[in-house]
């Protein structure tokens, strides 16, 4: 087993939400140590100058969970000093480790990296053996290491979040005024809905998260923070649930911002009943309506999506590599016999192959790592220089473009990557000689369509296009259009895959300007 399949056996343990966040610490260090072939691993707690062994595997008396001593004494001293893991291979050697904690603990070889919880150093997550380690740490074991103690970060933190949630909604019986005041101080967003779903309160936090103020939102039917009709029916399962009594959570809760960008938001929302009513008598016929909180959820979502997918991607020095391996390929198919060339050939061609999976990885990190600089533009130049590069590099292809003079949208850059990564997959997909068609139509929104005589979407990829499941991108593919959902999502737009009764019909909807509609 590989280190790509550790990292995916790691991240996979620790994301089981099903599980104790103890035991799913335990089980990350089994398999560290198996991973790294070192017998002992361990979580520490730093604190106040002192190492607290909180999770720990392996056979080693001071290591075990419960055991303290001085920081100064310990191994983990210069790990919570560094970004990055601290790789020992022979601690008596090395400056970074105190004489008095070789003394101590006596171990060898050591690798560890510190843990963050809310941007503090909570403790470390660490491996050793006492024996030497004479070939060292590879870079791939060092990432393990760093995003075993990420990932427990950001369990930890979530956890304390969700103590955080549990602890605001007991106040939710105290006087209402010290519960708006202690809530909005504590939380992104505050409101509170009446039967009849319109705002009766919302915090003066909301103009950060959504750009409105509280007093534009008040008196306002809810529906008009959310994006879609596919939303308004969440929302409605969520108050027919609350109005029955039932305290519902949701993670990602997609709301729309006043300038039209979507934004996530974890929210938990409970009934609100009337205060004659003792809370040892409360029926759902007492509700008078609905109160939640909601906490912006976007970086999380967005650095929780990059794990998903990054760790499916060999990124690391793969252009690099695969560049010198296409290279002497391509030397051999010069030089050997008629055989040897084939098979040559075919170290080429797949070299090509993730040659442009690493130049698509590169696009989806910066695609997530920049927000998008959303502008009003005229999409027509966008589709025609898309649809002409496809002409250019599929000479077997017709490609036919239909549009109006203009069609203005809400756009970013990387909305001709989008699109050109949808005409790349119908051309490249839709036989040898492919006939794709692309119109732009224009009403209350702009619309791309793009249609091909092929054999029709795959249902891995209508899952990557209609919902942004990440499951088909395994070994990589899907993954330029997982990089098309993710651009289209960023400008507040929508793809969908009509039934089509020949081929593939893939639409993009964009949001038109308002001085635009009507027009």
């Amino acid at each position: 087993m590989g280190g790509i399949e550790y990292r995916e056996r790691l991240y996979a343990v620790l994301s089981d939400s099903e599980v104790s966040v103890e035991s799913r610490i335990d089980d990350a260090l089994d398999i560290g140590v198996d991973y790294l072939g070192l017998p002992i691993g361990f979580f520490t707690r730093i604190e106040d100058d002192t190492q607290t062994v909180v999770r720990a595997t392996g056979e080693h008396d001071l290591i075990q969970p419960g055991e303290t001593c001085p920081l100064d004494d310990a191994y983990c001293r210069r790990t919570v000093e560094l970004e990055s893991p601290l790789a020992i291979q022979d601690a008596v050697g090395s400056s970074s480790v105190s004489g008095s904690a070789v003394e101590t603990f006596g171990l060898g070889a050591y690798i560890g990296a510190r843990v963050v919880v809310k941007g503090e150093t909570y403790g470390t997550v660490c491996f050793a053996d006492t024996e030497t380690r004479p070939g060292g740490f590879s870079d791939a074991e060092s990432y393990f290491v760093e995003l075993a103690a990420r990932l427990v970060g950001q369990i930890l933190e979530q956890q304390s979040y969700e103590r955080e949630l549990d602890d605001r909604e007991a106040e939710i019986d105290t006087q209402e005024e010290v519960y708006r005041a202690v809530v909005d101080a504590s939380f992104d967003l505050v409101f509170q809905i009446d039967p009849g779903g319109q705002i009766t309160y919302v915090s003066d936090t909301v103009t950060d998260l959504l750009g409105y103020s509280a007093s534009e939102c008040i008196g306002q039917s809810c529906a008009f923070v959310l994006p879609d009709r596919e939303t308004r029916g969440y929302a409605a399962e969520i108050y027919e649930a609350v109005m029955a009594g039932d305290t519902v959570v949701r993670e990602f809760f997609p709301l729309e911002h006043e300038n039209g960008e979507s934004v996530l938001v974890d929210v938990r929302v409970t009934p609100l009943y009337s205060g004659t009513v003792s809370p040892a008598e409360r029926t759902p016929d007492d509700i008078v309506g609905l109160q939640g909180i909601a906490r912006d959820a976007r970086d999380r979502h967005r650095r929780q999506r990059m794990i998903q997918v990054l760790n499916r991607v060999l990124r690391h020095n793969l252009r690099n590599d695969m560049t010198v391996i296409r290279g002497y390929a391509e030397m051999l198919y010069e030089t050997l016999d008629a055989e040897g060339a084939t098979q040559a050939r075919k170290i080429v061609d797949k070299s090509d192959q993730l040659l442009a999976l690493s130049e698509t990885a590169r696009q989806f990190e910066t695609t997530l790592e920049a927000p998008p600089k959303i502008t009003t533009a005229d999409v027509v130049p966008v589709v025609s220089r898309a649809a002409a590069r496809i002409d250019d590099e599929y000479p077997g292809a017709t490609i036919t473009v239909q549009t109006p003079e203009t069609a203005t949208a809400r756009s970013s850059p990387s909305l001709e990557t989008a699109i050109t990564e949808l005409l790349d997959n119908a051309a490249k997909h839709a036989g040898e000689r492919p006939s794709i068609t692309v119109t732009v139509l224009v009403d209350d929104s702009t619309t791309v369509r793009i249609e091909d005589d092929g054999p029709g979407l795959p249902n891995n990829e209508r899952a990557v296009l209609s919902s942004g499941d990440e499951t088909p991108l395994e070994h990589g593919g899907g993954l330029g259009l997982w990089l098309t959902y993710c651009i289209v999502e960023s400008l507040g737009g929508r793809l969908t895959v009509p039934e089509h009764d020949d081929g593939t019909c893939i639409e993009v909807t964009l949001r038109r300007p308002d001085d635009a509609k009507g027009r």
